[in-house]
């Protein structure tokens, strides 16, 4: 039998059609194990597809991250391909004093942050959003906005355009560090409406930078950087009483004496570089090899869902190829982190 052909411009307009494949995903979503045939018999009805419960499945799985319901929904009908989606993100700040550059302003910015010197960290003013938020409004009149985002925390104003099905418009912006940041995430944005969210920023900030490269940031020329994230490997023997002083640690079974320290320096925690594992009960300090990491300041959304999962680690290990792992809090961020022996 012939696939049933069905025309997306008529789909696209009726709203009970879209409402219940919405529905469906969201369920599928929810659903443990496999899809009831019930279920995906429904699905290749309404998009006219001959798929298996499997298949659907893995679609169902992407809803809430990294795609929404509708643009899942979207994929459905169109043999599993996705919308065009385009994401970029600003930073703006307020300061009075000139800095060189981007990278600069950001790792100085990082460094009264994290070093809690309140002197340098008010050079950078604070600035209320509200007047922002209202400009913003007028601008996009006509625009939705997000009824629980004040809910979120730092989300300081969210606002979308679903005039097209699948393909949303959406500004947020998340407003932290005591209101002297300012994130700008604008999906889907035209040149056009890019240029007014600028030219609204301009009016309130005086630093705006679309390259926050924290990696960057913790190896720019600042000579106090280093001081914030551990000395660099010393030469000749490696010690652990230099790493528990300079490096990060997190440490698993403590107190016992199976118990593992882990080592990173955050400024080279990517794939190749080197770790170190000190094992008590062998009183032994290991050398690894770096093979794979997740850092939440990377995707926030997707670090949170995996820490969920306690087998995170573990799971990784197989999939990375990896002998160990470890999580890790440091300066900057949070990381899950796997290693190979050397």
């Amino acid at each position: 039998m012939a696939k049933k052909k069905i025309d997306w411009e008529t789909v696209a307009k009726d709203k009970e059609v879209l409402a219940r494949a919405e529905s469906l995903v969201k369920e599928g979503a929810a659903m443990g194990g496999a899809l009831p045939k019930e279920m995906c018999d429904e699905l290749n009805a309404l998009t006219g597809n001959k798929w298996t419960d499997k298949k659907y499945k893995e679609f169902c799985d992407v809803y809430d991250f990294p795609w929404e319901a509708e643009e899942v929904v979207y994929a459905l009908f169109h043999g599993g391909e996705f919308p065009d989606k385009k994401e970029e993100e600003l930073f703006a700040w307020k300061i009075e004093e000139s800095i060189d550059s981007d990278q600069d302003a950001i790792a100085f910015f990082y460094m009264c942050q994290y070093e809690n010197d309140s002197e340098r960290c008010n050079k950078y003013e604070q600035v209320d959003v509200k007047p922002l938020n209202e400009e913003i409004l007028r601008a996009f009149a006509g625009w939705e906005i997000e009824e629980d985002w004040e809910k979120n925390d730092y989300v300081t104003f969210w606002c979308s355009n679903k005039e097209v099905y699948g393909y949303k418009k959406m500004l947020k912006l998340y407003n932290g560090y005591l209101n002297r940041l300012l994130s700008c995430r604008m999906i889907n944005f035209d040149e056009k409406e890019k240029e007014t969210v600028i030219s609204l920023l301009r009016k309130y900030y005086n630093h705006i930078s679309s390259d926050f490269d924290i990696n960057k940031a913790r190896q720019a020329s600042e000579p106090e950087m280093p001081s914030l994230f551990g000395a660099s490997e010393p030469e000749g023997t490696m010690t652990r009483e230099f790493l528990e002083e300079n490096w990060v640690v997190s440490s698993y079974d403590e107190g016992e004496d199976c118990q593992l320290d882990y080592y990173m320096h955050e400024l080279k925690c990517f794939p190749g570089e080197k770790a170190y594992c000190y094992s008590h009960e062998d009183d032994e300090l290991r050398e690894l090899e770096i093979v794979h990491v997740i850092a939440r300041m990377d995707n926030a959304e997707l670090y949170d869902e995996l820490i969920g999962d306690d087998d995170v680690l573990i799971n990784g290990e197989e999939e990375y190829g990896a002998d160990c792992s470890a999580e890790f809090t440091g300066k900057f961020s949070c990381y899950l982190m796997w290693f190979k022996e050397i």
